[in-house]
């Protein structure tokens, strides 16, 4: 059976409650740390998009920092249900149908774009090198790119296959939303400075490795800025 990403994302966010912020966006956005300190004051209407948003629940907490949101989705229902949450939260977002070769924003209309476990979902695509230059094109020069990749020891490549070299087709997702699904996997740090380093610099590296009762998981977080 052929893999269809937006039918089984659409059975993962439609009708569900939203969940609470991604311990780590919090983290990256509000905390304070030797190598990573956003500039907390600038937040106050600075344009942000959260690409591949979900049901909206890390744009709830950064409209809450004083961003002005917006966000994309693969499917016209959980776009229409992110921006339902957030609206029953006061929060005003843009939220838009897209994927991540083609994002339907303009060029330089961000000072932020969040990546959050979502740049590297392939969908029909095989050149991870487009998703890189569409977050490029629509991030202002000098903002900031924010991301968490998968380490290849991460469970969601747990007895994957191999497509070609960089790509992993999933087949054992515990959570049976990805079976199916082509990610751009990552040998490590420095391929992922390599490949996004064309049009990004200032790159500051964390590392997450954590056993959750069962599941590695284990990530690359990352911020940078457009050149």
């Amino acid at each position: 059976m052929t893999y269809d990403a937006k039918k089984e994302w659409n059975k993962a966010f439609i009708g569900t409650q939203m969940a609470y912020p991604s311990e780590y966006v919090i983290r990256i956005f509000k905390g304070s740390y030797p190598r990573l300190n956003l500039d907390k004051a600038s937040f106050k209407g600075k344009k942000i998009c959260d690409v591949g948003c979900g049901d909206g629940r890390d744009l709830a907490m950064l409209h809450r920092c004083g961003f002005k949101i917006s966000g994309m989705e693969i499917t016209k229902e959980i776009a229409a249900q992110a921006k339902k949450n957030l609206r029953e939260l006061g929060a005003k977002a843009d939220i838009r149908v897209g994927h991540n070769a083609s994002m339907p924003f303009d060029e330089n209309a961000f000072d932020y774009v969040l990546s959050w476990n979502a740049c590297y979902y392939m969908g029909e695509g095989r050149d991870f090198k487009t998703h890189v230059n569409e977050l490029a094109r629509i991030l202002k020069p000098g903002g900031h790119l924010v991301l968490s990749i998968p380490k290849k020891s991460c469970f969601i490549y747990h007895k994957s296959k191999t497509l070609k070299k960089g790509y992993q087709i999933i087949t054992h997702d515990p959570f049976n939303v990805r079976n199916g699904e082509v990610l751009r996997m990552f040998e490590d740090e420095k391929e992922v400075k390599r490949t996004f380093a064309p049009h990004f610099t200032n790159f500051t590296f964390a590392s997450v490795e954590d056993d959750c009762f069962g599941y590695d998981y284990h990530w690359h977080l990352v911020v940078c800025q457009k050149k």
